[in-house]
């Protein structure tokens, strides 16, 4: 599948497969951002269906040393500004986590690794279960300072590519923790390799994913999960697909909703493996990701037409308006969904690493910024919606006008 439109970078090539090394497509939906000037990761890509084992990915993307350059630069963990609120439903999944994986390591000396263990959070919970062997690794090197100075932990800083590199030859662990990374990964198979080669033969591999056969049934924001950092989409059956292809068995495979905000659920799927001695793959072919994906195309598509409705009813009466949110939703709406047309005063991000660059040549501002204006507020989220007004109205004090696109 060859790309020569103008939002798809020519020198990018076909990405093959990752569970099957299959390179015929299918295109379920073209995803287009408008990137923050500096540091756009992506402008667009495909998402596609494996014709062989039907997982699902983004294809047309860039190399996996550019996304290792951005997640070593802008770890939205890095910052203080999160809300509680958020906070607190990482902590309940964390906890969740813990429990489930306690349950098959029996020995507190079992020699744990967290990869993209971000503050550490989750290393905490398992030192007070009494882990003493519990080690980190994470991109950003503010978050591994900070899980460092939090729970005395030793943490490794660089990017999961070159993982073998950074712990060395010799390092070994009995549990590996992949929670919130798998979809991240642009090159899987030689992550996956890299880290079967950590692990002892029946070593255990917990994954935590997005579960992409329930998107449909959870709707976020239109096409919020085709964002520029998830590029992976998994059902139970082609994440089997893959660690089988790497040399994993499946011992157990759940299904978790994942409470991210104030009404906004993310559905998972929770697996732990063991590193086999048998190096036969077992692949099943799967038609359930590419369905329910062309579900959640079509509910989004009905989603985005309300949101278009407003946006369309604020373009016409040209009244300016500041935009709070830079993410995923604001590039996609700005990209396709009409933002552009918008009077757009400035773009308003708690996120330190956007202030100061521009979003289709408007400026990204601190939300201290709003002070000392009085036009009314957009807010470009639906999981954050709740949480933005509350700082706009309590933590800030703000009168200005609010214009939400949901109603949660």
């Amino acid at each position: 599948m060859r790309h020569n439109r103008s939002d798809t970078k020519p020198s990018v090539p076909d990405r093959p497969c990752a569970a099957c090394g299959g390179m015929r497509k299918r295109r379920i939906f073209r995803q287009a951002f408008s990137g923050i000037t500096a540091e756009s990761l992506i402008e667009g890509y495909d998402v596609v269906a494996c014709r062989d084992c039907g997982f699902a990915f983004a294809d047309g993307i860039p190399p996996q040393k550019d996304f290792d350059r951005h997640y070593k630069e802008r770890s939205k963990y890095e910052y203080a500004e999160r809300s509680a609120e958020e906070g607190g439903y990482d902590l309940s999944r964390f906890r969740s986590l813990a429990e489930e994986v306690s349950a098959f390591l029996p020995k507190k000396s079992s020699r744990i690794l967290d990869i993209g263990c971000s503050t550490g959070t989750l290393l905490g919970l398992f030192r007070k279960k009494g882990y003493r062997s519990v080690h980190g690794m994470d991109p950003s090197p503010v978050c591994a300072n900070s899980a460092k100075e939090q729970y005395g932990v030793k943490v490794y800083t660089g990017p999961i590519s070159e993982i073998g590199t950074v712990l060395g030859k010799k390092a070994k662990f009995d549990c590996i923790i992949l929670s919130g990374v798998l979809e991240h990964i642009r090159d899987l198979s030689h992550t996956l390799d890299a880290i079967a080669r950590l692990l002892p033969s029946g070593g255990l591999l917990v994954v935590e994913v997005p579960d992409a056969t329930r998107f449909a049934r959870y709707p976020d924001a239109p096409f919020q999960q085709f964002s520029t950092e998830h590029i992976n989409f998994f059902s139970p059956d082609s994440l089997g697909n893959l660690l089988s292809a790497h040399g994993f068995r499946k011992a157990a495979c759940r299904r978790r909703n994942r409470l991210q905000a104030f009404s906004a659920i993310l559905p998972s799927l929770v697996a732990v493996f063991y590193k086999s001695l048998s190096t036969a793959p077992r692949l099943r072919h799967e038609t359930a990701s590419e369905r329910e994906l062309r579900d959640y195309v079509r509910i989004s598509g009905k989603i985005e037409a309300r949101v278009r409705r407003v946006i369309s009813g604020l373009a016409k009466r040209g009244t300016p308006v500041a935009v709070w949110g830079v993410g995923t939703h604001t590039q996609h709406l700005f990209a396709a969904g009409g933002l552009r047309a918008v009077k757009i005063s400035a773009f308003v991000d708690s996120n330190p690493h956007s202030q100061g660059k521009k979003l289709g040549g408007y400026s990204v501002h601190s939300p201290s910024w709003l002070y000392s204006r009085t036009e009314p507020i957009l807010i470009s989220s639906r999981v954050f919606q709740h949480s933005i007004e509350m700082q706009i109205r309590k933590e800030m004090g703000l009168k200005n006008r609010i214009i939400k696109l949901y109603s949660l």
